[in-house]
C-alpha cells in the first residue's frame, strides 16, 4: 500500500516564512497621499486643434496690484501737473508781458471775438496779407512781438509760403504833426528760414 503525502504540520515552522511572504500589504505614507497634477498643461494630442490651453499666470499679492495702480496713476498725475503748470506759466507770462494784465486779458477775449466773428484765422490771415492761390494756412499763435517800442501783440501765421505777424490792433505814428494808425505787420518768406530755435518766456 502507498503512503499518503504527509500535511505539513501547522505547528511546525509557523515562525518561519519566505521572503516573498506578506500576511498584509504594508502601506507607506506617499501611498496616502494624492496622485500629483500632470507635468504638463498641455491637452492631449487627439484633442480639440482649436482650443489651446496655457498655464494659469502667478496671481499676484493685491497689494502689490494696488500700488502698480497707484504709481502709474501718480505717473500721469505728474505729467499733467507739468503741463498745466507750464501753460499757466505761458498764460502768465503772455498776460505780464503787455502793458497791464488786464489789458491784455481784454485784448486776448476782443481777438478771440475779432476771429469768431470772421470765420476764422484763415479769412484774418487772407484779409491781412496777399496770399497765393495754393497758399494754404498752417497754424496761427497768440503772441508778442518784441519790437524798440515794446512789445507788441499780435498773431503770428505760418503758412506754405510765408511767416508773417500783424498786430490785434492798430498802432499809432507821427507823420509830421499828424498821428497816423496803422496794423503792425512783418512778412518774411519760409523758403528764408534757416533755424528755429524753440524757448519759453522771457529769458
Amino acid at each position: 500500500m502507498e503512503e499518503a503525502p504527509k500535511k505539513p504540520d501547522a505547528d511546525a515552522g509557523a515562525g518561519e516564512h519566505s521572503s516573498e511572504y506578506a500576511p498584509y500589504p504594508k502601506l507607506d505614507a506617499k501611498d496616502l497621499e494624492p496622485p500629483p497634477p500632470p507635468a504638463t498643461s498641455m491637452p492631449p494630442p487627439d484633442s480639440n486643434p482649436y482650443v489651446s490651453s496655457a498655464p494659469v499666470p502667478a496671481s499676484k499679492n493685491a497689494v502689490d496690484s494696488v500700488k502698480d495702480v497707484l504709481g502709474r496713476w501718480g505717473k500721469k498725475v505728474g505729467d499733467a501737473t507739468k503741463k498745466a503748470e507750464g501753460f499757466a506759466g505761458d498764460v502768465w507770462q503772455h498776460l505780464k508781458t503787455g502793458p497791464s494784465v488786464a489789458d491784455a486779458a481784454m485784448g486776448r477775449i476782443t481777438q478771440g471775438t475779432k476771429v469768431i466773428a470772421e470765420g476764422g484765422y484763415e479769412k484774418i490771415f487772407r484779409q491781412a496779407f496777399e496770399t497765393l492761390p495754393e497758399e494754404q494756412l498752417k497754424k496761427a499763435y497768440a503772441c508778442y512781438l518784441s519790437t524798440s517800442a515794446g512789445p507788441v501783440m499780435g498773431t503770428l501765421y505760418l503758412s506754405t509760403a510765408k511767416l508773417a505777424f500783424c498786430s490785434d490792433s492798430p498802432l499809432s505814428y507821427k507823420v509830421g504833426d499828424q498821428t497816423e494808425w496803422s496794423y503792425y505787420k512783418i512778412n518774411y518768406c519760409v523758403k528764408l528760414i534757416g533755424e528755429v530755435i524753440l524757448s519759453h518766456g522771457w529769458g
